[in-house]
């Protein structure tokens, strides 16, 4: 048989009732049962100073050198077994999750330039010399145009002048 659950008995001012399910002995919620109001402000108490704790980092931390995505799996095989042992704080281990992330884009964009300009290299390299190069590698000279003929309009201006 299924118990209904009741509802907390506390109404706003304008009227409208909590949603939040009702502790069995009192009948409102934990957060407006005037009977624990204690045990609330200690618990506001509590978050306040979890929050102003210090970050909790290993004593013996050395700089890592990550230049491959395989340098930031053990990385971050090592700072997972660190949290499951309570030897680093949680927020630093998203930061560092969050940080890893970035840097392993980083890395794939620069591992994708570095194949992409070896392609390249290789390509024109292995390309035989009876092959016309593409328009994009083709260079060209410019030649200084003549200076336009005179005029009609001048031509007839110096024959009337001469007659």
């Amino acid at each position: 048989m299924t118990r209904i659950k009741k509802r907390c008995g506390f109404e706003t001012d304008a009227g409208a009732q909590c949603k939040a399910n009702a502790q069995q002995v009192s009948g409102f919620c934990f957060f407006h049962d005037p009977a624990v109001a204690d045990k609330r402000a200690a618990a506001r108490r509590a978050g306040g100073l979890s929050r102003t704790r210090p970050l909790q980092v290993p004593a013996d931390v050395q700089p890592k050198q990550l230049h491959t995505a395989s340098d930031v799996a053990r990385f971050l095989a090592e700072t997972i077994n660190q949290v499951r042992g309570g030897k680093l704080d949680t927020r630093l281990s998203n930061a560092i999750g969050y940080l890893s992330g970035i840097l392993l884009s980083a890395i794939e964009k620069s591992d994708y330039e570095r194949r992409l300009s070896a392609l390249e290299l290789a390509t024109a390299q292995a390309r035989p010399s009876h092959i016309v190069p593409l328009e994009s590698e083709m260079t060209f000279d410019f030649v200084q145009r003549p200076i336009a003929a005179p005029s009609q309009s001048n031509d007839k201006q110096e024959t009337n002048q001469s007659h």
